[in-house]
């Protein structure tokens, strides 16, 4: 390849990095803002988690001893969480998708200049671990025990 094509080459590679810096900016700004909340026992149990899945808001409504024990509410909360974690765990990966697929297409800095890193290796994406946990949507067999603090 001459001196000219590589150059042209490598700053066609180097703008793509910039739409990648500038797109990975309005993207993180976006995921700050993400949220997701899921309820349980008839809507009486709603809790909300941030694009982290970490829990920033907890709700039962005073009607969930009408039709719920007492016992089971532990149970309610933590399925809940699980499924708005699972819930924002997909919104982040759909927000970060096009940089992911962007960043595939990127070219070998290597094929320009002899020795170059990979632009790919470059901008590795940061991708949160995925949420562990209950699953499933069966009740466990085992409640969590609930004491009073008198």
């Amino acid at each position: 390849m001459d001196n000219d094509a590589a150059r042209h080459e490598l700053i066609d590679a180097l703008a793509l990095v910039q739409e990648q810096f500038a797109e990975l900016a309005a993207v993180e700004e976006a995921r700050a803002a993400l949220s997701a909340t899921a309820t349980r026992a008839d809507g009486t149990v709603t809790v909300t988690v941030n694009a982290d899945g970490v829990v920033t808001q907890t709700a039962v409504d005073e009607a969930y001893l009408d039709d719920h024990e007492l016992t089971d509410l532990g149970w309610h909360i933590t399925a809940a969480a699980q499924e708005a974690a699972r819930d924002v765990e997909w919104k982040v990966a759909e927000l970060l998708a096009p940089l992911a697929q962007r960043r595939e297409e990127m070219p070998s800095l290597s094929d320009i200049v002899d020795g170059a890193p990979d632009i790919r290796d470059l901008l590795s994406p940061v991708v949160p671990a995925p949420v562990q946990g209950y699953g499933g949507e069966e009740e466990p067999d085992e409640y969590p025990t609930v004491r009073s603090a008198r």
